[in-house]
């Protein structure tokens, strides 16, 4: 079965995680996505360690289902090529820092002269006005800046960043989104139209109810709660005999069926804790039995008692436990793909699945500039300027990419 975007070009000049993440969606999704590097290749490619091989595991995550070439923007005849590439395009994608694609002449306005369909995508760090325009950002700072270091942490502790990168993630999610808006859009008007996404503007959308709670109250949300949530309980890590679970009783039914299960049925008939709104406010008294409890069996005994009465829990797993759990399996949520000079490699699988156009894994992260020759042979460039194009290569200069 072909993939949902199955005869739909990308033009990829994006690097590090947000872009590449965003156009790799698109090619599980079937598109044919031609990643256009400098030079120097996408900065990922040396990010280590961790390597797999000589490959910077950050680079291979995210870079499934591309074909490289390398075009040296710099000069006329690369932007040539990459014009002639547009023309040919249905999506274009870059993620540089702001001013670099009006310096390199590659900018929205100049690209639809080449191609009105296209859709023209940017992605950045605090989008393109406001006074922050020009600020630069990563994952870490923009955790920092939108308030989730705050919050995230025991209490008493420094501030704390989130081990995966939640604001490229986010960035590259929304930019997916509005690429296949935009494509509807034009599947009715013809035209194409420029879009964007940035790490700022996702993570204050992922604020959700912590920013209505704030308008709602005129305060700032309680600081860090460790595994706890600040409008629900108990939904938070208890300790066992033997390790820790979490546990979510999201309603008061639930908590009526999580204190049957823990044999404190004097819970129920407490007026401390009949809603939720009396148990959030009365959690530390909640917590002195529910502490002393959890701890007088396993965390398997507790798992099972608790799942057998709808309670949602979890041991607190490695990522080596989750990746090895038979859910992972059954879900194919583990892809191996035959990569050029590593041999089979895994990677995490597709997390959206369609019944009639699913997506796939055709191939596996390019070497830099490994399908040079195949694309610009497919735009029709004489064989001697294909071999001309195929010999730009320089060390790594400095990023122009946020």
């Amino acid at each position: 079965m072909s993939g949902a975007l199955e005869g739909l070009r990308v033009v990829d000049l994006t690097s590090v995680l947000s872009g590449p993440l965003c156009t790799m969606m698109l090619g599980d999704a079937g598109a044919d996505v031609i990643k256009v590097e400098s030079p120097s290749g996408d900065q990922a490619r040396v990010w280590g360690p961790p390597f797999w091989g000589d490959q910077g595991v950050e680079f291979l995550a995210v870079n499934r289902n591309k074909r490289s070439i390398v075009l040296d923007l710099k000069t006329p005849r690369g932007r040539e090529v990459l014009f002639r590439l547009c023309e040919t395009a249905d999506v274009f994608v870059e993620n540089y820092r702001r001013g670099v694609p009006e310096r390199l002449g590659i900018d929205y306005e100049t690209v639809r002269t080449v191609n009105p369909r296209i859709v023209y995508c940017s992605i950045s760090g605090f989008g393109d006005s406001g006074p922050r325009r020009d600020q630069p950002a990563y994952d870490s700072v923009m955790q920092a800046f939108v308030g989730i270091m705050h919050m995230t942490g025991a209490p008493g502790t420094p501030p704390t960043r989130a081990s995966i990168s939640i604001c490229d993630i986010g960035a590259a999610m929304y930019a997916n989104q509005a690429i296949l808006l935009a494509l509807a859009a034009r599947a009715r008007t013809g035209r194409g139209q420029r879009v964007e996404a940035s790490l700022f503007e996702s993570q204050i959308a992922f604020m959700l109810y912590r920013a209505v709670a704030y308008f709602a109250s005129g305060k700032a949300p309680a600081g860090k709660l460790g595994s706890a949530s600040a409008h629900l309980a108990p939904y938070e890590v208890y300790a066992t005999a033997d390790g820790d679970l979490m546990v979510a009783a999201l309603n008061d039914g639930q908590f009526r069926n999580l204190a049957a299960a823990l044999d404190l049925p004097e819970l129920i008939a407490d007026p401390r804790f009949g809603t939720n709104a009396q148990r959030v406010r009365n959690r530390d008294a909640l917590n002195a039995r529910l502490v002393e409890r959890f701890r007088a069996l396993s965390t398997r005994d507790w798992a099972e008692r608790l799942t057998a009465v709808g309670i949602p829990c979890s041991p607190i797993n490695s990522i080596e436990d989750a990746l090895n759990d038979p859910q992972t399996a059954a879900r194919d949520m583990i892809m191996q793909l035959q990569h050029t000079t590593l041999g089979p490699i895994k990677v995490p699988g597709i997390p959206i699945k369609l019944s009639e156009t699913p997506g796939s894994g055709r191939r596996a992260p390019p070497l830099l500039g490994e399908h040079q020759r195949e694309v610009l042979t497919e735009l029709g460039l004489p064989p001697e300027e294909i071999e001309s194009l195929c010999a730009v290569r320089t060390a790594n200069g400095p990023p122009d990419h946020a």
